[in-house]
């Protein structure tokens, strides 16, 4: 869509961003700006075109099957991200500019992990590797810069200049150009897990799906003869950090060196929850003794060994360290915090989570943008059609102010974002330094962008949410189509008074019925009906929308409020949590319609929503197909089944993972109890925070 094309102007509303937002006791600076927010709406128009042509090859899996064909080419684009992440750059600083920003595929990946705000941080802090090191070179994303290496247009990837492309080649030993189709013949390097030798002949996809990109891989090693998994390698790469940290160096399990609550390093706290998690492992093989650095790959053997290579068995082993019953009293029941440090060490590659699971349900929310035209070249190019951006900040604003209103205390509630405020939110998360500093600062905390939250708990959320939102500015916070807030009720007309019945005297009662004992039949009388006054709705007064930077009543616009779908994960409770969802807005509608005299906002959401139902718009949270449920045969990512903390991967050797929302809500005081009350529990108790969160 070309500029002069746009929608009309929305004279109405903001088109400019304010000097300063309130946040909490704060008046502060734009975090962002719009040119950010476009910078990144070309990103993820590139990034959906991208996937297109993926999937619009005819030869190789492609052809066959176009959701295979996608997740084939993430893994390869994972694959080279590792690869250019872990070279060794030219520069000691490496200056991200022109000749050193990588292919379209790679930044994509990086993207994905700079939206992961805490595990990309701790993986860049927790080791003193090259590709740690590398991660806190690159941890502030340039968009501006990006975005101008995409063609205005056809959001295709300008070509590379030859420095660029030289640069790439060299650092990495890949080609520059990304591999869109992908066969039986192309392979992968790996080392083996068992005897660390390099296989070469690795295949990406095998007809008996144990491919490298396939949820079944499978390999048996060419000089060992040993079988190896993800696991495998996950498995091997927990026993190596643990030998390093042996040695004197200065190594941080997954999931130890950021403090819960904050997401600040803590390597005191870091060191004390690492000794208490290993204890049963630190007995069995003297964890506890320091080694020479020759030793390293001999002891990560016999601790891996130990093992059997099995993340079940690791979690027993730490589970047991601090919940001595736990195959017992416990039922085998897991700590959230262990079991996310065991799923970082459940797959083979370099981050703390499955990246190319946080690709696939990325996707989601990248075609959420494209469906509402945000991604369309030209869309923003005027200044008179700013307003949704600049509205997408200021409500972006509002939902961090709202985030510091609870700055005092240990937990935040579980607060879901729509897709406008995700918008802004993911823009300042990828200015990961920049993000730590001002959440540290304005919050008290750098919350997480959890992408896999329980149906049950995203929709309680929501609402939540909402409610939160209408007491603290005064307006609704969607006006999507979707089920209009809870609120008060106007006051029911009491039901009328039946007139009193005639007096009558003891003795002509007594002779009346002498009568009708007599009679055979009674007369049939006619009751006199009882006037009863029919409530009639009140008329409802005009709307006056007193915060036009925080909500639009244009409809053109209304579908940019609708709740952020992406990280919900439709579980064995999901069906029950849609119907309950969908049954309770036709409740919510009637409610809002009588109400409509005293708050006409739900007045209009009810109107909105019996509208929409006609354009298939879909009620939020209420969709089991929606997101990414296509790829669990490809990948096991799933808004089906729960598989995994990180994703759900669906890795036959995987122990399943955390349905809390910990991660989501920034918390870390106390236990995670159902009514979400802070527990005075010591942190190293079974219950406490310390590993529940």
């Amino acid at each position: 869509m070309q500029a002069a094309e746009g929608p009309p102007a929305d004279s109405e509303y903001p088109t400019e961003l304010p000097d300063n937002f309130p946040i909490g006791e704060n008046n502060v600076q734009p975090l962002l700006d719009v040119t950010e927010l476009q910078a990144h709406l070309r990103l993820l128009g590139a990034i959906h075109k991208l996937k297109q042509t993926v999937q619009a090859q005819d030869p190789g899996v492609a052809a066959q099957n176009k959701d295979q064909a996608w997740v084939v080419f993430a893994n390869r684009a994972v694959h080279r991200f590792y690869a250019w992440a872990s070279s060794t750059w030219s520069q000691e600083s490496l200056e991200l500019d022109e000749t050193t920003i990588p292919p379209l595929d790679v930044v994509m990946v990086w993207h994905t992990y700079l939206l992961n705000p805490r595990a990309y941080y701790e993986d860049s802090q927790r080791m003193g590797t090259t590709y740690s090191i590398n991660l806190q070179t690159i941890q502030n994303m340039p968009l501006t810069l990006i975005s101008s290496l995409i063609d205005s247009q056809t959001l295709e990837p300008i070509p590379p200049s030859k420095e660029r492309l030289t640069y790439f080649e060299t650092t990495t030993s890949l080609p520059f150009a990304f591999p869109l189709v992908t066969g039986i013949s192309d392979v992968v390097s790996l080392d083996c897990p068992f005897c660390l030798q390099k296989n070469y002949q690795v295949k990406w996809i095998s007809e008996e799906e144990k491919g490298y990109a396939q949820p079944h891989f499978e390999h048996t090693c060419e000089p060992c003869h040993e079988v190896f998994k993800r696991s495998d390698i996950g498995i091997r790469r927990f026993a190596e950090e643990v030998s390093r940290k042996r040695t004197g160096e200065k190594v941080y399990l997954s999931e130890t060196l950021l403090d819960p609550r904050t997401g600040k390093v803590d390597t005191n706290e870091a060191d004390a929850f690492t000794t208490r998690v290993l204890t049963d492992l630190s007995n069995a093989l003297k964890l506890d003794m320091p080694i020479a650095r020759y030793r390293i790959k001999s002891e990560a053997t016999k601790l891996a060994s130990m093992l059997k290579y099995d993340q079940k068995a690791l979690s027993t082993y730490l589970h047991t360290s601090v919940r001595p019953n736990y195959g017992t009293r416990y039922r085998g029941r897991g700590l959230p915090r262990i079991l996310r440090l065991v799923g970082a060490y459940s797959h083979d590659g370099l981050a703390s989570m499955d990246l190319v699971g946080a690709i696939l349900r990325q996707g989601t929310f990248i075609d959420k943008m494209v469906h509402l035209g945000w991604t369309q070249p030209g869309r923003f190019d005027q200044a008179r059609q700013m307003a949704p951006l600049v509205r997408s900040i200021a409500r972006y604003h509002a939902y961090l102010d709202l985030m510091a209103s609870y700055r005092a205390t240990y937990h935040i509630p579980l607060l879901v974002p729509t897709l406008d405020i995700d918008l802004a939110w993911h823009s300042h998360q990828l200015k990961g330094e920049v993000y730590r500093t001002d959440t540290l600062a304005y919050i008290g905390r750098t919350p997480n962008h959890d992408d896999n939250v329980e149906p049950r708990d995203l929709t309680a959320g929501y609402d939540n949410t909402a409610r939160l939102w209408k007491l603290r500015f005064g307006v609704p916070y969607s006006l999507c189509g979707c089920s209009p807030d809870q609120g008060p009720e106007p006051p029911r007309p009491a039901p009328p008074t039946p007139p009193a019945p005639p007096v009558r005297s003891h003795s002509i009662f007594k002779i009346r019925n002498i009568f009708r004992k007599k009679k055979k039949t009674e007369p049939i009388t006619t009751p006199v009906p009882v006037s009863v006054s029919v409530p009639v709705l009140a008329p409802v007064p005009p709307l006056v929308n007193t915060r036009p930077n925080l909500v639009t009543t244009e409809d053109d616009e209304a579908d940019s409020s609708h709740p952020s779908e992406h990280n919900t994960l439709f579980s064995s409770d999901g069906a029950y949590s849609a119907y309950i969802r969908a049954t309770n807005s036709g409740i919510r509608v009637a409610s809002a319609k009588r109400s409509a005299s005293i708050d006409p906002w739900r007045g209009l959401q009810a109107e909105r929503n019996e509208k929409r139902q006609n354009d298939g718009h879909q009620e939020a949270f209420t969709d089991k197909n929606y997101g990414t449920g296509n790829y669990y045969p490809y990948w096991g990512v799933s808004l089906g089944i729960p598989f995994g903390y990180y994703g759900g991967y669906t890795y036959q050797e995987n122990i399943g993972g955390c349905g809390n929302k910990c991660g989501a809500e920034g918390c870390g005081g106390g236990a995670c109890k159902p009514d979400g009350a802070a527990s005075t529990e010591r942190a190293w108790d079974a219950g406490g925070c310390g590993l529940c969160c």
